[in-house]
């Protein structure tokens, strides 16, 4: 009896850690269309004068995507305890690496991530364990996600600075040179 309930327990602990990817933030059939326009909202203020530097931002203020100094915005949208988004971590951050190595894209492409029902913890948690390069925002309570629409994690979303949805994809990226040439063929 005892062994049973073991085994009962850690199947709804499993379940629980999964949730985050599907059910609390919803699911969407298809990502953001090109060319829809994606809602404003503001990010919290850059957590490191790093950040605020990467991003060409003058204050430790909270910010909107239009403040950021760049042409293009990658946005991830994870989820901390996302057994997906850490299998997409590796992916982004090789698009990081590669953006910064292209003296075409290094100037005119930012990404950030935008980590839905994380708090510091669990992000500082999650930047550490998979060396994420690039800021991560809070969204602990789920006023971007909501805001932008539902969606699940992870949700990739190339933006212009004033909003315009160039491309998107959801769930784990598995075509890393399709995304590289998108991203070129949007520059």
């Amino acid at each position: 009896m005892k062994k049973r309930f073991l085994t009962s327990l850690q199947l709804l602990t499993c379940l629980l850690c999964a949730l985050p990817c599907y059910t609390v933030y919803g699911s969407q059939d298809q990502p953001f269309l090109a060319g829809s326009q994606l809602p404003r909202f503001t990010l919290p203020a850059p957590d490191s004068q790093q950040t605020l530097s990467y991003l060409g931002l003058r204050t430790m203020d909270p910010c909107t995507i239009p403040q950021i100094d760049a042409k293009l915005v990658f946005i991830e949208i994870p989820s901390a305890l996302c057994p997906h988004c850490h299998a997409n971590a590796p992916v982004v951050n090789r698009l990081y690496q590669e953006i910064r190595k292209d003296a075409a894209l290094a100037g005119d492409v930012k990404i950030i991530g935008i980590c839905v029902g994380n708090d510091k913890k669990q992000i500082d948690a999650f930047k550490k364990s998979f060396k994420v390069p690039f800021p991560l925002f809070p969204d602990e309570n789920l006023a971007i996600a909501q805001a932008v629409g539902v969606m699940e994690t992870p949700t990739m979303v190339l933006l212009t600075l004033n909003g315009k949805v160039l491309a998107s994809h959801s769930g784990v990226i598995q075509d890393f040179d399709r995304l590289l040439k998108d991203l070129r063929e949007n520059h």
